[in-house]
Parts: structure tokens; sequence; C-alpha cells
């Protein structure tokens, strides 16, 4: 019997919720975490005919990879389109899971598998992500309570570094206290000093979750007064970050990427600016829509800028600088991706039947 929040835990794991851009919507956006599942279904969009088809097909929960809603909303009911859909799987208790941009800029994510579908080695983000706000938690805790305070801790969110979670460290010591009259000591007698042997218990915990990480503390320490430190982290270098950078095997020509492409997403028409049998050797990937950081990955050296779409005065500043660009279209640039959650999910939860949306087609069409 599979949950909704084991869902929601795995991808945590393989997207963690740190590379979301500051202004996505990503997570678990309309839902119930302790519902069973037991048919999900992805799709790039939740549009009205895929929430259809996610009705007709029974499933308890819609992995969408753009959010819905994307933007904040007051209210929710079907005077608009989103209220609409969402309010219809609502009320048949499905629920909508969004990756987004965490999916995008993961390890082995959408514009990584772009890279190694052209056998490019990745030279990292284009634009490093800032790594988010830390706090070291520090506290001591009596050897006998020990589990009981670092499962607490983790369960609130402290822990977290990188693709690992649970990370702590203790180390063995002698605390002291002398409880006073109006104190009521859970080990030891008050009016007297007392030695306890304890365990330094040292975890990371992001700012944001500093105060429940705290409650949890409490709640789950033995001692009335448990003592406790709060070291404010500087920010560390992050390899993570929106793009990537990537160098060619060998030097080769855009049209000669546009069909390594095409053949690999089954593009029958791809554009591009720029001259098609200039080879180039380091390019930048940013699947969607992700012009906006061409000119960024120009400066970082890239010769061939790589997205899904384009606006036309990026194009002309293209061939203004002497590079080159290949669209791939929005929809195929990460529709794939999609499949390859799909993919993922049979694997980790073979009890969950994993449905890929048939109702979604790319909304572009050609002659």
């Amino acid at each position: 019997m599979t949950k909704v929040s084991e869902l929601v835990s795995w991808f945590d794991e393989i997207a963690p919720r740190s590379l979301a851009a500051d202004w996505d919507n990503t997570g678990l956006l309309t839902g119930d975490f302790t519902a069973v599942v037991n048919k999900v279904m992805v799709c790039l969009t939740l549009t009205k005919e895929v929430a259809d088809e996610a009705i007709t097909q029974k499933v308890q929960m819609v992995i969408t990879h753009h959010p819905l809603p994307f933007k904040p909303i007051k209210t929710l009911n079907t005077g608009s389109s989103e209220g609409a859909i969402l309010w219809r799987l609502a009320t048949k208790g499905i629920g909508v899971y969004s990756l987004h941009t965490r999916w995008d800029d993961a390890q082995g994510g959408i514009n990584e598998s772009l890279l190694e579908m052209i056998g490019a080695k990745n030279l990292g983000p284009i634009t490093p992500s800032q790594s988010k706000e830390e706090v070291k938690l520090v506290t001591f805790v009596p050897n006998e309570s020990l589990e009981k305070v670092s499962e607490a801790l983790f369960e609130a969110g402290a822990g977290r570094i990188g693709n690992y979670k649970e990370v702590s460290f203790t180390l063995e010591g002698t605390g002291t206290f002398f409880g006073m009259d109006q104190s009521n000591p859970v080990v030891g007698k008050k009016g007297q000093r007392e030695k306890v042997l304890e365990q330094r218990l040292e975890v990371v915990c992001p700012s944001s979750r500093l105060q429940p990480i705290v409650s949890a503390l409490k709640k789950s320490h033995p001692y009335e007064e448990p003592a406790f430190d709060l070291v404010m982290l500087k920010s560390k270098p992050s390899n993570n970050g929106t793009g990537r950078l990537g160098l060619l095997a060998q030097p080769t020509s855009i049209a000669q990427l546009a069909d390594i492409f095409a053949k690999a997403l089954d593009i029958k028409q791809i554009s591009f600016a720029g001259n098609a049998e200039r080879l180039v050797s380091k390019i930048a990937v940013v699947c969607g829509s992700g012009a906006s950081l061409m000119t960024q990955a120009f400066m970082q050296g890239a010769e061939c800028f790589i997205t899904g779409e384009a606006r036309f005065h990026d194009l002309l500043s293209v061939k203004d600088q002497n590079k080159s660009i290949l669209l791939l279209g929005h929809y195929k640039s990460e529709r794939f991706g999609v499949e390859s959650i799909a993919a993922k999910l049979r694997v980790k939860f073979s009890a969950v039947e994993v449905l890929n949306s048939e109702s979604e087609h790319d909304p572009l069409k050609t002659f």
C-alpha cells in the first residue's frame, strides 16, 4: 500500500525542493498526504482534457510538469478554467503534484538528459544558485533519548545536505546542571549539582524550517529546559543552478546537433538561427522557454544555445553575436522528461500503476 506522502518523499530525493526557482510553484499542490495511491498519471501540462482523462482512468494522483495553479490564487471555484480543473479533480479525490524547475535542473533531470543525447560533458549550470541560508543546531541529549530526538529533528526538516537526508554528528561528553527551587529535573535532584552522560547532537537546518525544528526539539527532548545553540552558517558554493553548459567530444555543426535531437525526440522540424554549418564545441541547454539565459550562456563561452522557444529579438541577437541557437519546441524539449519520471516511478513503486497521458499533444502544429 503506497501513500501520497511516500511519493512526495521520493520526489524530494530525486529533485530536491531547493532546486525550485523562487518564482515556481512545486510540490503537492492539492491532495491528501495520507491518501493511498494505486494509480497515477504523468503529463507535461494539466489541461481540461488531461483532467478528463485522469478521471476516466480513475487515478489518485496527477503528476504534472507545469504547475497548476502556477501563481497563487485567492479562491478555488469553477469561475476560472484552472479553478474548474482543480475543483473537478479534488471532488474526485485526485491530487496534483508538480516538479517543474526542480526536475529541469536536477541530477539526471531534463537539462542534463539533453546534454547526454548529444554526448556532451556536463560543465555545470549556466546560472549557479545561491545556497539557501542555513543554521546549525547543536543540542545535548542523554544517551537513551538520542534516537527519539534525532528522529523528531529529521522529521521536521533538519539534517539535509545535498542529496542526503538524516545527516547528523554526535560526540559523547558530560553535562552538568544545578536545579534551583522552581525546577523539576528529569534526572537527578534539584538543589545540587548533577553530572549526566550526554551526546552532543549537531544538525544543519534550513532557516525557513527553524521554528518547527526547534519546536520538535523541545517536544521530543526529555529535559524541562533543553540546552541548544543556533549557529548561523555562511552560504556555500553550489553546483546547482539553472540550465547546463556542455562540452562536445569534438566540434560539431548545429545541423548535426539538430539531426541528433530530431531522432532522439521524434521532432519533425527544428528551427535555428545562425550558421548551420559552423562547427561548435561548447553548448548550453535550457529546456522549455529558456532564452532569458542565452546572453549569460554566450558570455560564458557557449557557441550554441539549445532551448524550446525564443522571441524574435532573441534570434536577432544571436546573429549579431555570431552565435547559433536551436529551437526544439517547448513541448518536445520537456515531454520526454515527463516520460522518464514515469519510467522511474514504475521501477521505484512497482505496486502503483503509472500511466502516461495520451490526451495531451503539442499545441503548435505545422502544415
